[in-house]
């Protein structure tokens, strides 16, 4: 079953309805994150929206198809790319998005 979650999700099509359904539970979410950065990738979207449903990293990693060891580097990427500081927790910064 999570294998083929995790191919579902991976597929622009699947992303584009989960997408769509995401942004009628929480309308400005994307549209504040595209405010404040405007380089944020498709992959970087994904990721910011599982966070902001509270997903566990180990089920995060699983349905985007990477390693745990390959999500903390995406996760310290995209703190990077919001200008995040150390201290500053990218879950928190997400959530009160």
């Amino acid at each position: 079953m999570i294998r083929h979650i995790n191919q579902s999700f991976n597929h622009d099509q699947y992303w584009n309805e989960f997408r769509e359904t995401f942004e009628q539970l929480h309308q400005p979410f994307f549209d504040n994150l595209k405010k404040h950065c405007e380089e944020l990738t498709s992959n970087d979207l994904r990721m910011l929206s599982l966070i902001k449903l509270n997903m566990a990293s180990k089920d995060m990693a699983t349905l985007l198809g990477i390693s745990q060891d390959s999500l903390r580097v995406s996760r310290y990427r995209l703190k990077k790319k919001l200008n995040l500081g150390q201290d500053e927790s990218l879950t928190g910064f997400v959530q009160g998005m």
